[in-house]
Protein backbone atom coordinates (compact mmCIF):
# COMPACT_ATOMS: atom_id res chain seq x y z
CA UNK A 1 0.00 0.00 0.00
CA UNK A 2 0.69 3.43 -0.71
CA UNK A 3 1.58 5.24 2.75
CA UNK A 4 -0.68 8.28 1.83
CA UNK A 5 -2.30 10.10 -1.07
CA UNK A 6 -1.46 13.72 -0.30
CA UNK A 7 1.70 15.54 -1.56
CA UNK A 8 2.01 16.87 1.70
CA UNK A 9 1.99 13.86 4.20
CA UNK A 10 4.40 11.48 2.29
CA UNK A 11 6.53 10.65 5.20
CA UNK A 12 8.33 7.59 4.08
CA UNK A 13 11.74 7.71 2.95
CA UNK A 14 12.77 4.34 0.66
CA UNK A 15 11.26 1.77 -0.88
CA UNK A 16 8.25 -0.09 -0.54
CA UNK A 17 6.67 -3.47 -2.04
CA UNK A 18 3.97 -2.64 -4.31
CA UNK A 19 0.90 -4.74 -5.45
CA UNK A 20 1.86 -7.31 -8.11
CA UNK A 21 -0.93 -6.60 -10.48
CA UNK A 22 -2.55 -2.65 -11.43
CA UNK A 23 -6.06 -3.59 -10.74
CA UNK A 24 -4.65 -3.96 -7.26
CA UNK A 25 -2.51 -1.03 -7.68
CA UNK A 26 -5.85 1.10 -8.72
CA UNK A 27 -7.95 -0.39 -6.29
CA UNK A 28 -5.87 0.62 -3.37
CA UNK A 29 -5.76 3.93 -4.96
CA UNK A 30 -10.00 4.15 -4.68
CA UNK A 31 -9.95 3.04 -1.63
CA UNK A 32 -7.47 5.65 -0.27
CA UNK A 33 -9.38 8.14 -1.76
CA UNK A 34 -12.60 7.17 0.14
CA UNK A 35 -10.62 6.77 3.43
CA UNK A 36 -9.94 10.95 2.90
CA UNK A 37 -12.79 11.86 2.11
CA UNK A 38 -14.60 9.88 5.29
CA UNK A 39 -12.23 10.18 7.80
CA UNK A 40 -10.36 13.15 9.40
CA UNK A 41 -7.63 11.49 10.29
CA UNK A 42 -4.75 10.77 7.67
CA UNK A 43 -3.84 7.16 6.38
CA UNK A 44 0.01 6.95 7.02
CA UNK A 45 1.84 4.16 7.36
CA UNK A 46 5.25 3.88 9.30
CA UNK A 47 8.00 2.37 7.23
CA UNK A 48 10.53 0.04 9.17
CA UNK A 49 13.27 0.91 7.01
CA UNK A 50 12.99 4.56 6.65
CA UNK A 51 16.29 5.99 7.42
CA UNK A 52 16.98 8.46 9.70
CA UNK A 53 19.71 11.28 10.27
CA UNK A 54 20.79 9.84 12.93
CA UNK A 55 21.28 5.84 11.66
CA UNK A 56 22.64 7.89 8.26
CA UNK A 57 25.68 9.72 10.64
CA UNK A 58 26.28 6.21 12.27
CA UNK A 59 26.17 4.28 8.77
CA UNK A 60 26.43 6.65 5.79
CA UNK A 61 27.19 4.33 3.21
CA UNK A 62 24.62 2.02 4.20
CA UNK A 63 21.85 4.57 4.87
CA UNK A 64 22.77 6.26 1.22
CA UNK A 65 22.21 2.81 -0.51
CA UNK A 66 19.54 1.69 0.80
CA UNK A 67 17.68 5.20 -0.06
CA UNK A 68 19.60 5.25 -3.33
CA UNK A 69 18.06 1.85 -4.18
CA UNK A 70 14.64 2.80 -2.64
CA UNK A 71 14.73 5.99 -5.32
CA UNK A 72 15.34 4.15 -8.40
CA UNK A 73 12.82 1.04 -7.17
CA UNK A 74 9.75 3.41 -6.96
CA UNK A 75 10.69 5.53 -9.82
CA UNK A 76 10.69 1.95 -11.80
CA UNK A 77 7.43 0.27 -9.68
CA UNK A 78 5.83 3.79 -11.12
CA UNK A 79 7.24 3.73 -14.87
CA UNK A 80 5.05 0.84 -16.26
CA UNK A 81 2.14 2.91 -15.35
CA UNK A 82 3.00 5.93 -16.70
CA UNK A 83 3.66 4.35 -19.96
CA UNK A 84 0.30 2.28 -19.86
CA UNK A 85 -1.42 5.77 -19.42
CA UNK A 86 -0.08 7.85 -21.47
CA UNK A 87 -0.39 5.17 -24.24
CA UNK A 88 -4.32 4.93 -23.38
CA UNK A 89 -5.01 9.26 -23.24
CA UNK A 90 -2.31 9.26 -26.65
CA UNK A 91 -4.35 6.84 -28.56
CA UNK A 92 -1.27 4.81 -28.66
CA UNK A 93 -3.07 1.73 -27.31
CA UNK A 94 -5.90 0.34 -24.91
CA UNK A 95 -5.81 -1.49 -21.71
CA UNK A 96 -8.63 -4.53 -22.09
CA UNK A 97 -9.16 -6.13 -18.87
CA UNK A 98 -12.39 -7.39 -19.56
CA UNK A 99 -13.51 -7.41 -16.29
CA UNK A 100 -13.28 -3.96 -15.87
CA UNK A 101 -14.11 -1.92 -17.91
CA UNK A 102 -12.86 1.23 -16.27
CA UNK A 103 -9.74 0.82 -17.89
CA UNK A 104 -11.45 2.10 -20.96
CA UNK A 105 -13.92 4.96 -19.98
CA UNK A 106 -12.45 5.91 -17.03
CA UNK A 107 -9.70 7.45 -19.50
CA UNK A 108 -11.59 7.91 -22.01
CA UNK A 109 -15.01 9.09 -20.77
CA UNK A 110 -14.65 10.01 -16.99
CA UNK A 111 -11.25 11.70 -16.91
CA UNK A 112 -12.32 14.93 -15.56
CA UNK A 113 -13.76 13.24 -12.57
CA UNK A 114 -11.64 13.46 -9.65
CA UNK A 115 -12.40 10.56 -7.97
CA UNK A 116 -12.73 8.11 -11.55
CA UNK A 117 -10.34 5.26 -12.74
CA UNK A 118 -7.32 7.63 -14.45
CA UNK A 119 -6.51 9.98 -11.83
CA UNK A 120 -3.10 8.32 -11.28
CA UNK A 121 0.40 9.09 -12.33
CA UNK A 122 0.31 11.03 -8.71
CA UNK A 123 0.85 9.63 -5.35
CA UNK A 124 4.08 7.12 -6.14
CA UNK A 125 5.65 10.21 -7.75
CA UNK A 126 5.39 12.44 -5.07
CA UNK A 127 6.20 9.50 -2.27
CA UNK A 128 9.42 9.07 -4.56
CA UNK A 129 10.10 12.88 -3.79
CA UNK A 130 9.55 12.44 -0.58
CA UNK A 131 12.45 10.22 -0.23
CA UNK A 132 14.60 12.14 -2.19
CA UNK A 133 13.91 14.77 0.29
CA UNK A 134 14.69 12.10 3.06
CA UNK A 135 17.97 11.54 0.98
CA UNK A 136 19.19 15.10 0.85
CA UNK A 137 19.12 14.97 4.77
CA UNK A 138 20.76 11.87 5.06
CA UNK A 139 23.51 13.14 2.61
CA UNK A 140 23.40 16.62 4.70
CA UNK A 141 23.58 14.96 7.81
CA UNK A 142 26.40 12.37 6.78
CA UNK A 143 28.37 15.53 5.21
CA UNK A 144 31.67 15.34 7.32
CA UNK A 145 31.84 11.57 7.11
CA UNK A 146 31.16 11.27 3.08
CA UNK A 147 33.79 14.41 2.45
CA UNK A 148 32.92 17.05 -0.29
CA UNK A 149 33.16 14.87 -3.40
CA UNK A 150 31.21 12.08 -2.62
CA UNK A 151 28.26 13.88 -0.81
CA UNK A 152 28.46 16.53 -4.07
CA UNK A 153 27.79 13.03 -6.05
CA UNK A 154 25.18 12.27 -3.75
CA UNK A 155 23.11 15.41 -3.97
CA UNK A 156 23.99 15.36 -7.96
CA UNK A 157 22.18 11.40 -8.64
CA UNK A 158 19.80 12.97 -6.23
CA UNK A 159 18.61 16.53 -7.94
CA UNK A 160 19.03 14.40 -11.61
CA UNK A 161 16.35 11.97 -9.90
CA UNK A 162 13.78 14.69 -8.75
CA UNK A 163 14.08 16.31 -11.76
CA UNK A 164 13.02 13.35 -13.65
CA UNK A 165 10.01 12.71 -11.18
CA UNK A 166 9.08 16.49 -11.51
CA UNK A 167 9.22 15.97 -15.16
CA UNK A 168 6.77 12.41 -14.84
CA UNK A 169 4.10 15.53 -12.89
CA UNK A 170 3.97 17.86 -15.21
CA UNK A 171 3.61 15.95 -18.06
CA UNK A 172 0.58 14.30 -16.84
CA UNK A 173 -0.79 17.48 -15.51
CA UNK A 174 0.16 20.58 -18.30
CA UNK A 175 -2.01 23.69 -17.61
CA UNK A 176 -2.75 22.30 -14.17
CA UNK A 177 0.77 22.95 -12.86
CA UNK A 178 2.20 20.97 -10.10
CA UNK A 179 3.66 21.03 -6.31
CA UNK A 180 7.16 21.36 -6.98
CA UNK A 181 7.95 21.69 -3.23
CA UNK A 182 8.40 18.38 -0.79
CA UNK A 183 8.34 20.79 2.71
CA UNK A 184 10.28 19.61 5.70
CA UNK A 185 6.78 19.72 8.06
CA UNK A 186 5.04 16.64 6.45
CA UNK A 187 1.88 18.49 7.51
CA UNK A 188 2.51 21.44 5.18
CA UNK A 189 1.35 21.91 2.03
CA UNK A 190 3.09 23.14 -0.67
CA UNK A 191 1.29 25.10 -3.36
CA UNK A 192 0.94 24.70 -6.90
CA UNK A 193 3.36 26.47 -9.41
CA UNK A 194 2.30 27.44 -12.84
CA UNK A 195 3.52 24.48 -15.76
CA UNK A 196 6.43 27.40 -16.96
CA UNK A 197 7.46 27.76 -12.98
CA UNK A 198 7.45 24.00 -13.25
CA UNK A 199 9.38 23.50 -15.59
CA UNK A 200 12.12 26.03 -14.99
CA UNK A 201 12.62 24.44 -11.42
CA UNK A 202 12.90 21.18 -13.58
CA UNK A 203 15.81 22.75 -15.88
CA UNK A 204 17.11 24.60 -13.08
CA UNK A 205 17.23 21.50 -10.38
CA UNK A 206 19.03 19.75 -13.90
CA UNK A 207 21.49 22.31 -13.89
CA UNK A 208 22.91 22.38 -9.80
CA UNK A 209 22.42 18.46 -10.03
CA UNK A 210 25.42 18.98 -13.11
CA UNK A 211 27.18 21.03 -10.94
CA UNK A 212 27.46 18.88 -8.17
CA UNK A 213 28.14 15.57 -10.23
CA UNK A 214 31.13 17.19 -11.59
CA UNK A 215 32.16 17.96 -8.41
CA UNK A 216 31.81 14.70 -7.13
CA UNK A 217 34.79 12.81 -7.74
CA UNK A 218 35.49 9.64 -9.99
CA UNK A 219 32.85 7.64 -7.93
CA UNK A 220 29.40 7.33 -5.86
CA UNK A 221 28.94 6.56 -2.44
CA UNK A 222 26.71 3.97 -3.04
CA UNK A 223 26.04 1.26 -6.33
CA UNK A 224 23.98 2.04 -9.21
CA UNK A 225 22.38 -1.39 -10.88
CA UNK A 226 23.50 -2.65 -13.87
CA UNK A 227 22.14 -6.04 -14.30
CA UNK A 228 20.06 -5.89 -17.18
CA UNK A 229 21.41 -3.03 -18.57
CA UNK A 230 19.88 -0.37 -16.11
CA UNK A 231 22.58 2.07 -15.34
CA UNK A 232 25.37 0.31 -17.29
CA UNK A 233 27.83 3.13 -18.89
CA UNK A 234 26.14 5.62 -15.94
CA UNK A 235 27.80 4.68 -12.94
CA UNK A 236 30.06 7.18 -11.94
CA UNK A 237 29.42 11.10 -11.40
CA UNK A 238 31.04 11.66 -14.73
CA UNK A 239 28.86 9.73 -16.90
CA UNK A 240 25.60 10.14 -15.00
CA UNK A 241 26.30 13.71 -15.86
CA UNK A 242 25.63 12.65 -19.24
CA UNK A 243 22.63 10.94 -18.95
CA UNK A 244 21.38 14.01 -16.67
CA UNK A 245 22.43 16.41 -19.81
CA UNK A 246 19.89 13.66 -21.47
CA UNK A 247 16.87 15.04 -19.68
CA UNK A 248 18.05 18.46 -19.86
CA UNK A 249 18.02 18.35 -23.74
CA UNK A 250 14.03 16.35 -23.88
CA UNK A 251 13.24 19.08 -20.91
CA UNK A 252 14.17 22.06 -23.28
CA UNK A 253 12.95 20.59 -26.13
CA UNK A 254 9.69 20.51 -24.24
CA UNK A 255 9.86 23.84 -23.95
CA UNK A 256 10.68 25.35 -27.31
CA UNK A 257 7.58 23.75 -27.96
CA UNK A 258 5.43 25.10 -25.53
CA UNK A 259 6.64 28.58 -26.11
CA UNK A 260 9.84 29.49 -25.22
CA UNK A 261 11.45 28.87 -28.61
CA UNK A 262 14.66 28.75 -30.29
CA UNK A 263 15.90 30.28 -26.90
CA UNK A 264 15.62 26.78 -25.36
CA UNK A 265 15.99 24.63 -28.48
CA UNK A 266 19.57 26.31 -28.61
CA UNK A 267 19.49 24.85 -24.66
CA UNK A 268 18.74 21.81 -25.92
CA UNK A 269 21.48 21.70 -28.37
CA UNK A 270 23.80 22.30 -25.92
CA UNK A 271 22.84 19.16 -23.63
CA UNK A 272 22.74 17.18 -26.18
CA UNK A 273 26.76 18.05 -27.07
CA UNK A 274 27.01 16.92 -23.59
CA UNK A 275 24.90 14.20 -23.50
CA UNK A 276 25.63 10.21 -24.58
CA UNK A 277 24.06 11.15 -27.93
CA UNK A 278 26.69 9.49 -30.40
CA UNK A 279 28.12 11.21 -33.37
CA UNK A 280 26.71 8.85 -35.95
CA UNK A 281 24.13 6.41 -35.18
CA UNK A 282 23.86 2.82 -36.22
CA UNK A 283 21.91 -0.17 -35.09
CA UNK A 284 24.56 -0.80 -32.56
CA UNK A 285 24.04 2.16 -30.46
CA UNK A 286 20.35 2.87 -31.30
CA UNK A 287 19.75 2.07 -28.00
CA UNK A 288 22.50 3.28 -26.20
CA UNK A 289 20.73 4.86 -22.68
CA UNK A 290 19.44 4.19 -19.73
CA UNK A 291 16.46 1.64 -18.80
CA UNK A 292 14.52 0.69 -15.78
CA UNK A 293 15.11 -2.83 -15.38
CA UNK A 294 13.09 -5.64 -14.08
CA UNK A 295 13.37 -9.40 -12.90
CA UNK A 296 11.24 -12.31 -11.73
CA UNK A 297 13.93 -12.58 -9.01
CA UNK A 298 12.13 -13.09 -5.11
CA UNK A 299 11.23 -9.60 -3.89
CA UNK A 300 11.79 -7.92 -7.27
CA UNK A 301 8.87 -6.31 -9.92
CA UNK A 302 8.56 -7.79 -13.02
CA UNK A 303 7.57 -5.47 -16.07
CA UNK A 304 3.72 -5.68 -15.95
CA UNK A 305 3.85 -4.35 -19.19
CA UNK A 306 5.18 -7.88 -19.87
CA UNK A 307 2.52 -9.11 -17.40
CA UNK A 308 -0.65 -7.86 -19.04
CA UNK A 309 0.69 -8.12 -22.86
CA UNK A 310 -2.58 -10.14 -23.87
CA UNK A 311 -4.65 -6.81 -22.86
CA UNK A 312 -2.76 -4.03 -23.87
CA UNK A 313 -3.79 -3.18 -27.08
CA UNK A 314 -2.38 -1.17 -29.76
CA UNK A 315 -4.76 1.18 -31.15
CA UNK A 316 -5.81 0.75 -34.92
CA UNK A 317 -4.77 3.99 -36.50
CA UNK A 318 -0.81 2.87 -36.19
CA UNK A 319 -1.79 0.77 -39.25
CA UNK A 320 -4.26 2.82 -41.08
CA UNK A 321 -2.74 6.54 -40.57
CA UNK A 322 -1.67 7.38 -44.40
CA UNK A 323 1.17 9.15 -42.67
CA UNK A 324 2.55 6.48 -41.27
CA UNK A 325 4.78 3.90 -43.72
CA UNK A 326 3.60 0.44 -43.34
CA UNK A 327 6.74 -1.02 -43.92
CA UNK A 328 8.97 0.34 -41.39
CA UNK A 329 10.96 -1.89 -39.78
CA UNK A 330 9.48 -0.36 -36.13
CA UNK A 331 5.75 -1.99 -36.51
CA UNK A 332 6.99 -5.52 -35.28
CA UNK A 333 6.73 -3.81 -32.42
CA UNK A 334 3.19 -4.86 -33.12
CA UNK A 335 1.47 -8.13 -33.78
CA UNK A 336 -1.57 -9.54 -35.09
CA UNK A 337 -4.22 -10.78 -32.21
CA UNK A 338 -8.11 -11.68 -31.48
CA UNK A 339 -10.36 -8.90 -31.71
CA UNK A 340 -11.15 -7.33 -28.74
CA UNK A 341 -13.16 -3.77 -27.98
CA UNK A 342 -14.51 -2.64 -24.18
CA UNK A 343 -17.38 -0.39 -22.94
CA UNK A 344 -18.05 1.06 -26.69
CA UNK A 345 -14.45 1.23 -27.55
CA UNK A 346 -13.64 0.92 -31.75
CA UNK A 347 -11.95 -2.81 -32.23
CA UNK A 348 -8.56 -3.61 -32.11
CA UNK A 349 -6.87 -6.57 -33.68
CA UNK A 350 -3.15 -5.58 -32.60
CA UNK A 351 -1.39 -6.27 -29.55
CA UNK A 352 2.19 -4.94 -28.54
CA UNK A 353 5.41 -6.95 -28.52
CA UNK A 354 8.35 -4.91 -27.56
CA UNK A 355 8.34 -6.29 -24.13
CA UNK A 356 8.64 -10.02 -24.75
CA UNK A 357 9.89 -10.80 -21.26
CA UNK A 358 9.11 -10.41 -17.40
CA UNK A 359 12.71 -8.64 -17.30
CA UNK A 360 12.33 -6.63 -20.73
CA UNK A 361 14.02 -2.99 -19.49
CA UNK A 362 11.65 0.29 -20.03
CA UNK A 363 13.88 3.02 -21.60
CA UNK A 364 14.03 6.00 -19.43
CA UNK A 365 15.97 7.76 -22.49
CA UNK A 366 17.91 6.27 -25.12
CA UNK A 367 20.15 7.07 -28.13
CA UNK A 368 17.26 6.68 -30.79
CA UNK A 369 15.81 9.90 -28.43
CA UNK A 370 18.26 11.76 -28.31
CA UNK A 371 18.60 12.12 -32.05
CA UNK A 372 15.15 12.88 -32.29
CA UNK A 373 15.44 15.36 -29.74
CA UNK A 374 18.55 16.86 -31.55
CA UNK A 375 16.25 17.19 -35.23
CA UNK A 376 14.19 18.68 -33.75
CA UNK A 377 15.81 21.29 -32.09
CA UNK A 378 18.43 21.55 -35.40
CA UNK A 379 15.02 22.50 -37.19
CA UNK A 380 13.63 24.92 -34.84
CA UNK A 381 17.07 26.91 -34.44
CA UNK A 382 17.28 27.13 -38.27
CA UNK A 383 19.40 24.60 -38.77
CA UNK A 384 16.57 23.07 -41.55
CA UNK A 385 19.17 20.56 -43.47
CA UNK A 386 20.47 19.53 -40.47
CA UNK A 387 17.11 18.59 -39.20
CA UNK A 388 16.32 16.58 -42.62
CA UNK A 389 19.60 14.66 -42.29
CA UNK A 390 19.10 13.61 -38.94
CA UNK A 391 15.53 12.71 -39.08
CA UNK A 392 16.04 10.83 -42.14
CA UNK A 393 18.95 8.78 -40.78
CA UNK A 394 16.79 7.58 -37.43
CA UNK A 395 14.17 6.60 -40.32
CA UNK A 396 16.90 5.15 -42.03
CA UNK A 397 18.73 3.17 -39.21
CA UNK A 398 15.57 2.71 -36.78
CA UNK A 399 13.17 2.05 -39.41
CA UNK A 400 14.40 0.26 -42.45
CA UNK A 401 14.01 3.10 -44.79
CA UNK A 402 16.03 3.12 -48.42
CA UNK A 403 17.44 6.56 -49.05
CA UNK A 404 15.95 9.73 -47.69
CA UNK A 405 12.45 8.89 -46.58
CA UNK A 406 11.55 13.01 -46.22
CA UNK A 407 12.12 15.87 -49.03
CA UNK A 408 12.44 19.07 -47.72
CA UNK A 409 9.68 20.15 -45.33
CA UNK A 410 7.66 23.50 -47.12
CA UNK A 411 7.30 24.90 -43.24
CA UNK A 412 6.92 24.48 -40.17
CA UNK A 413 4.00 22.15 -39.64
CA UNK A 414 5.28 19.70 -42.68
CA UNK A 415 8.32 19.17 -40.63
CA UNK A 416 6.29 18.28 -37.80
CA UNK A 417 4.17 15.66 -39.37
CA UNK A 418 7.70 13.85 -40.13
CA UNK A 419 8.70 14.39 -37.07
CA UNK A 420 5.45 13.32 -35.64
CA UNK A 421 5.87 10.19 -37.44
CA UNK A 422 9.01 9.56 -36.72
CA UNK A 423 8.71 9.73 -32.79
CA UNK A 424 5.69 8.01 -32.76
CA UNK A 425 7.35 4.76 -34.52
CA UNK A 426 10.77 4.79 -32.75
CA UNK A 427 9.54 5.58 -29.11
CA UNK A 428 6.37 3.38 -29.60
CA UNK A 429 5.05 2.19 -26.05
CA UNK A 430 7.35 4.57 -24.17
CA UNK A 431 5.29 7.04 -22.77
CA UNK A 432 5.51 9.87 -25.29
CA UNK A 433 2.92 10.00 -27.83
CA UNK A 434 0.41 11.80 -25.89
CA UNK A 435 2.75 14.24 -24.85
CA UNK A 436 4.03 15.03 -27.97
CA UNK A 437 0.64 15.92 -29.76
CA UNK A 438 -0.30 18.02 -26.95
CA UNK A 439 3.28 20.38 -26.87
CA UNK A 440 2.80 20.66 -30.60
CA UNK A 441 -0.76 21.72 -30.26
CA UNK A 442 -2.36 18.82 -32.52
CA UNK A 443 -4.87 16.76 -29.89
CA UNK A 444 -7.60 17.55 -32.22
CA UNK A 445 -5.43 14.97 -34.72
CA UNK A 446 -6.28 11.86 -32.04
CA UNK A 447 -8.90 9.66 -33.43
CA UNK A 448 -12.00 9.78 -30.55
CA UNK A 449 -11.35 6.11 -30.07
CA UNK A 450 -14.93 5.09 -29.58
CA UNK A 451 -18.61 5.67 -28.65
CA UNK A 452 -18.74 8.97 -25.99
CA UNK A 453 -15.05 9.37 -25.78
CA UNK A 454 -13.21 12.55 -25.77
CA UNK A 455 -9.49 13.32 -25.74
CA UNK A 456 -7.77 14.59 -22.35
CA UNK A 457 -5.58 17.34 -22.33
CA UNK A 458 -4.37 16.48 -18.93
CA UNK A 459 -5.05 13.97 -15.84
CA UNK A 460 -7.27 15.78 -13.00
CA UNK A 461 -5.47 15.95 -9.09
CA UNK A 462 -6.87 13.34 -7.36
CA UNK A 463 -9.88 13.57 -5.32
CA UNK A 464 -7.74 12.95 -2.09
CA UNK A 465 -5.46 15.37 -2.55
CA UNK A 466 -7.73 18.11 -3.26
CA UNK A 467 -10.30 17.22 -0.40
CA UNK A 468 -6.49 17.03 2.09
CA UNK A 469 -5.87 20.74 0.46
CA UNK A 470 -9.55 22.09 0.90
CA UNK A 471 -9.21 20.95 4.80
CA UNK A 472 -6.26 23.84 5.38
CA UNK A 473 -8.81 26.59 4.61
CA UNK A 474 -6.29 28.36 2.25
CA UNK A 475 -8.30 28.65 -0.93
CA UNK A 476 -4.66 29.64 -2.34
CA UNK A 477 -3.46 25.94 -1.87
CA UNK A 478 -6.47 24.65 -3.14
CA UNK A 479 -5.06 24.50 -6.92
CA UNK A 480 -6.43 24.52 -10.37
CA UNK A 481 -6.99 20.94 -10.39
CA UNK A 482 -9.72 21.06 -7.33
CA UNK A 483 -13.48 21.78 -7.98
Amino acid sequence: MRATYMTSNLTTGAVRPRASAWARRAGAMLACGVLAACSDKQLVTANPISVTPEAAGSNPLGALQLQATGILATDRDNTDDYVRDVAIFGREGYFFQLQDSRWVTGYLRDYNDNASFGTGNWAGRYSNLRNIANFYTAVDASAATLGTQQAAAARGFAQTMEALQLLYLINTRHDLGIAVQVLPDPQAVAPFVSRDSAFRYITNTLDAGLTNLRAGGSAFPFTLPTAGGGFTGFTTPTTFAQFNRALKARVEAYRGSLGCGQACYTAALAALGQSFITPTLSSSNLNTGVFNTFSSAAGDQVNLLWTERTNIYAHMSITTDASVPQNDTRLSKITTAPSRSQAGSDASTRVFAQYPASSTPIPIIDNEELWLLKAEAQWFTGDRTGALTTLNTVAQVAGGATGSRYAAPANDAAFLDALLVERRLSLLLEGHRWIDVRRFGRLASLPLGGTGFTVARQQVVPQAECIYRDRTGDAALKGPGCP
